[in-house]
């Protein structure tokens, strides 16, 4: 249990020095507006590069890194439906909308003609 809490302690530091790392290069991003867009995406790039590297050395980066890479392994074993298939499930939802819109307007039409009625506006 104890040394749960000390790796924690021990990566509170570098996260909070991350983020600072992060923020430090966001206001420079703006405080040297005047200096062209081109290099100041590459230093923020560099900046981006930096705090996750730091980050990566936390217990929580590592754990972020192996979600990343189990998610990969996954989205591997997703079978993609065939382009036939979409179509026809698109023509099918298209279908549907369809019917469900024109039944929805007849209801409207009627609801509108039964209170015109009611109203003796017709």
């Amino acid at each position: 249990m104890s040394e749960s809490k000390t790796r924690e302690n021990n990566s509170t530091p570098l996260i909070v020095l991350s983020i600072l790392i992060m923020l430090s290069g966001v206001v420079l991003f703006y405080y040297f507006s005047e200096i062209r867009l081109f290099y100041r995406v590459l230093g923020m790039m560099a900046v981006i590069v930096i705090a996750g590297g730091i980050i990566y050395q936390t217990d929580f980066g590592k754990t972020v890194h192996g979600y990343v890479t189990d998610s990969k392994q996954e989205l591997k074993k997703v079978v993609w439906p065939t382009k036939q298939e979409t179509t026809q499930t698109a023509l099918g939802v298209i279908a549907i909308v369809v019917i469900i819109g024109l039944i929805l307007w007849l209801i409207d039409m009627f609801f509108g003609w039964s209170i015109g009625t009611l109203y003796g506006v017709n």
